[in-house]
């Protein structure tokens, strides 16, 4: 009886996910193509493998070394190519942090902020998570918000997500994935539902899944500016500032051409009182 109660419980989870919203029983393969063994997954795998003795210990040892040489030596070169550009560079960055930009965005490693946008290490103030979703319930966020707002004094804020998000198509097959994971997407199928008639009629999955990744950055800017924190901040600099800050800019990082498209977040039913509306 017990066994049966917890399957009911998931088949409960997995009809109030997005995907219960989605055409035509839509499903995706989120694990993809098996991963080609390379020099360097190989040897991480061979690390993870149950094995024990005296000789595995020293092998193992072997293989971490050879796997971290490369990183240590990329590191060198790339702390000797900054001092060439600039002598100074890190003594500069060691004595000031006067970042102007907020970026909000994705843990794919695909999408790396300051590479994104031309700028230099402590040109930009980043939080990453899984789809660059923003919830009020999200205290590390929300930390990091405030501290970029009130300390810092960030002049922009960037809400960025990508195309081909693993995390924008977990939350359309949840039956795929467990928590805390599960957890997580779930906000993003609370998007799904608040949009359904939408999404539901365009056919064509990876269409689908890219306008509900831009209706997940326009939700949480929306949410970024709701903020109390935000709110008081834009207040205080309405007077003082020839525009209020911070700005509160919606993107979309295409990842197959390296090209961002600005996104307007403002609805056409809200007071743009400071003028953050985009026109496309």
């Amino acid at each position: 009886m017990r066994k049966r109660a917890r399957m009911d419980r998931g088949q409960l989870r997995g009809v109030s996910s997005a995907s219960a919203f989605a055409p035509g029983g839509v499903s995706l393969n989120l694990r993809g193509a098996a991963r080609p063994a390379t020099s360097s997954n190989l040897g991480l795998r061979m690390a993870a493998a149950p094995t024990s003795g005296p000789e595995w210990k020293l092998k193992k040892k072997e293989i971490l070394s050879e796997i971290l040489a490369p990183l240590m030596e990329s590191n060198k070169k790339w702390i000797s190519a900054k001092k060439d550009q600039d002598p100074a560079f890190f003594d500069k960055l060691g004595s000031i942090h006067t970042p102007e930009i907020m970026w909000i965005g994705c843990v794919d490693s695909r999408v790396a902020a300051n590479e994104v946008i031309g700028v230099e290490p402590g040109d930009v103030f980043v939080h990453r998570n899984i789809a660059n979703t923003v919830m009020t319930q999200d205290f590390n966020l929300l930390s990091g918000l405030q501290y970029a707002v009130d300390v810092l004094e960030v002049e922009h804020i960037i809400v960025c997500g990508h195309s081909n998000c693993g995390g924008v198509a977990a939350s359309t097959t949840p039956e795929g994935i467990a928590s805390p994971l599960e957890n997580w997407v779930a906000h993003i199928g609370d998007v799904y539902r608040s949009h359904q008639e939408e999404l539901n009629a365009i056919e064509d999955t990876q269409e689908r899944l890219g306008r509900l990744t831009v209706l997940n950055v326009v939700e949480s800017c929306q949410t970024v500016y709701m903020l109390n924190l935000v709110q008081r901040r834009l207040a205080e600099t309405a007077s003082v500032n020839p525009y209020p800050t911070p700005r509160i800019h919606a993107m979309v990082y295409n990842v197959g051409t390296g090209e961002l498209e600005k996104v307007n977040w403002v609805p056409d039913h809200m007071d743009d009182i400071y003028g953050m509306r985009v026109s496309q």
